[in-house]
């Protein structure tokens, strides 16, 4: 299993706090059976430039890398992060952001209010030849109460991803986007030890039970080709249709 999406790397954000947090982070990845990670940590167009916040997340990662016992943990790893939406991704270089290798760039809307230029902000990141991974999208009520928009933009060329904890909780829209092919890949936006951890084979384990080891067997593929950079094929994806007032 790859995870794409997680809060692993040091005293960057509201991850993980330290080196030692890390590796004990690390440790249950690879327990859990994870072979390679993405490490994401949050970008924020209005917290800092795209050129120092590469700088910081690379201090970040050497760091860990300087713990003992990290190589030897058999785990592949790339660098990426997750970008706070804004319509600055219009006018910037987007390769430093993307993970590492690919065209991929994983990016966060806010959960209160649809934003402002969305539509085309992304569309232009598509046309540009980036492919845009809309991150944990069960949280977007703009989403859940019409998920036509989200289909559209999978249309499009988007990815879209959901957290394995929101699937243990049994969230609704969560399940409803992986019945429909609408999430395409499962991560643990893991960010401690506590509250919020990696957990990806209990997540995967819960989808083989409701749904069948053909989807387990997709959305680990899915990783598999974003990890490469290879093109995700979204074979699964089902229009929602509203009858009654209801989206089936």
């Amino acid at each position: 299993m790859i995870d794409l999406h997680c809060h692993i790397l040091p005293s960057i954000d509201d991850g993980a706090k330290n080196t030692g947090i890390s590796f004990e982070m690390l440790k249950e990845e690879r327990k859990q059976g994870v072979k390679a990670i993405t490490f994401t940590p949050h970008f924020n167009f209005n917290r800092i430039d795209v050129d120092d916040f590469v700088e910081v997340r690379q201090k970040s990662y050497d760091s860990l890398m300087a713990v003992p016992g990290v190589s030897d943990l058999g785990i592949k790893f790339k660098l990426g992060c997750e970008v706070y939406f804004s319509t600055k991704l219009n006018e910037t270089e987007l390769d430093p952001l993307c993970f590492e290798g690919t065209n991929y760039i994983l990016i966060e809307f806010p959960t209160d209010q649809r934003p402002y230029g969305l539509r085309h902000t992304i569309v232009d990141i598509l046309n540009r030849g980036y492919q845009p991974i809309l991150a944990h999208v069960e949280r977007y009520p703009y989403f859940t109460e019409d998920p036509q928009q989200l289909y559209d933009l999978i249309e499009k060329g988007c990815v879209a991803q959901i957290n394995s904890g929101a699937i243990l909780q049994g969230d609704k829209a969560a399940l409803r986007y992986i019945r429909w092919g609408m999430a395409q890949l499962i991560c643990t936006d893991a960010h401690n030890m506590k509250k919020r951890v990696p957990n990806l084979k209990e997540g995967m384990r819960f989808v083989k039970k409701k749904y069948g080891e053909e989807y387990v067997d997709w959305f680990e593929k899915n990783a598999v080709d974003v990890f490469k950079g290879r093109y995700v094929d979204e074979p699964m994806l089902k229009k929602p249709k509203k009858i009654l007032g209801f989206w089936l």
